[in-house]
């Protein structure tokens, strides 16, 4: 960006000569001259009065020279702005969100990981439910339930988490505190669709084993939401998502059915996000970590 030729033309005004000029720049006295030669033929001007005692300004030439000083800073705190905002944006980690898949222990890890390493790595929050190129994001928080969109990335398994039920507030279970698949024979059970996880196959196969009607759906939305509150049905959920829907209790159960939760991750992570992986992998390493 920073032209050269008017970079050479200020060290031969600065010094009087293009031998010294050429000595501040590195570089032989016949390039300085030809960089000289090459700039007053693009400008059409002449720059310097060539002496036996060196190189005098011109009036054309002291007019540039009082212009290009501060045209020269300018260039270079230019550069020095792009490279730095550059460096920012390699090193920006952003974060997928959504209704399900909230930063539920994000923000406590990062607060930590700010003190602690570093706090000159700025994120930035993509909607899951707006932009699918979301599901692209450096991190997304949450349980591993087999979705296709987690095939293709890896996952920082933190803890697991207990599925449980959700009924309506007005759910004739939603005064207990602890459910069975007994309780839930009179109603139906809705579930994610089958072969996505182990874990939730093994819980379905064993409500409808003991008379219990489960109805599979193909992902959990506010719809999903919304039907078991009008119908009363029972929604199998992870218990970290309690907080989804302010008309839904979330109940705990007697099953040992859990699911694992993390940080769902690019295969190939850039370095601001191998450097908070690795700070939060310690942390688990030394402390029980939870919602």
């Amino acid at each position: 960006m920073l032209n050269h030729q008017l970079a050479t033309f200020i060290q031969v005004a600065e010094n009087g000569s293009f031998s010294k000029a050429a000595e501040k720049l590195y570089i032989t006295p016949s390039a300085v001259i030809q960089q000289i030669n090459n700039l007053e033929q693009e400008l059409q001007v002449t720059l310097f009065k060539r002496t036996r005692h060196g190189t005098q300004l011109t009036p054309a030439g002291d007019y540039l020279f009082q212009q290009a000083g501060p045209l020269i800073q300018t260039c270079r705190e230019i550069e020095e702005n792009l490279i730095l905002i550059h460096r920012q944006d390699q090193q920006k980690i952003t974060i997928g969100t959504s209704l399900l898949m909230k930063c539920r222990v994000f923000y406590p890890l990062w607060t930590r990981f700010q003190k602690e390493v570093s706090d000159q790595i700025p994120v930035e929050l993509l909607d899951l439910a707006l932009n699918t190129e979301a599901y692209k994001a450096d991190l997304i928080e949450g349980i591993d339930d087999g979705e296709p969109w987690q095939h293709s990335r890896s996952f920082l398994s933190l803890f697991r988490v207990p599925i449980a039920v959700a009924v309506a507030r007005d759910h004739p279970l939603a005064s207990k505190t602890c459910l069975t698949l007994a309780d839930m024979r009179p109603y139906t059970l809705v579930t994610i669709r089958s072969n996505m996880s182990d874990e939730l196959d093994r819980l379905q196969q064993e409500a409808k084993a003991l008379g219990v009607h489960v109805v599979e759906v193909p992902r959990y939305d506010l719809s999903v939401f919304s039907r078991c509150i009008v119908r009363q049905d029972c929604l199998q959920t992870p218990l970290c998502w309690k907080d989804i829907h302010p008309d839904l209790v979330t109940i705990p159960c007697d099953w040992d059915y859990s699911l694992a939760y993390g940080f769902h991750y690019a295969k190939n992570p850039s370095p601001a996000v191998q450097e908070f992986l690795r700070f939060v992998r310690q942390v688990a390493e030394t402390e029980v970590l939870h919602l």
